[in-house]
């Protein structure tokens, strides 16, 4: 913890243009959503706003949202070999850039699929967090 200030900057150059989309397709589905009927019966019925928002309407909302998510995971991941380069951090984006250059190629291999399997899995929890959220969207 005595180097989480040296973390700021890395992160905030691989999160700031991924939550500017998330939040402008966010902002979209949410206000979509907020003029569906099933938002209006719930609001006369009584229902908290509250409630309202983050039961019913956020859960709706965030599928758009959840599915760039897994497309970003690519773009994050592509990301962190540039970050790490420019930030020195030692990691495997560091790791990458270094086996390129020595052209150690069973190294490069092994990040290659890492990265894939580790994509493969975030579109896999996107996938499967869809039934969670929308009991329309189960598996059979």
């Amino acid at each position: 913890m005595e180097n989480l200030h040296d973390l700021i900057l890395p992160m905030l150059t691989l999160s700031l243009g991924s939550i500017a989309v998330n939040m402008r397709q966010l902002r979209a589905s949410m206000i979509e959503v907020l003029n569906q009927d099933y938002i209006r019966t719930a609001r006369a019925k009584g229902i908290v706003e509250r409630r309202v928002l983050y039961l019913h309407a956020l859960r709706n909302a965030i599928l758009p949202v959840l599915t760039i998510v897994g497309i970003q995971v690519g773009a994050i991941l592509a990301g962190t070999f540039v970050v790490e380069s420019i930030f020195l951090w030692p990691g495997v984006g560091q790791l990458a850039v270094s086996s390129i250059l020595a052209k150690d190629y069973p190294v490069v291999q092994g990040i290659v699929l890492l990265s894939a399997i580790s994509y493969m899995l975030a579109n896999l929890l996107v996938d499967l967090s869809y039934g969670l959220l929308n009991p329309q969207i189960r598996f059979h």
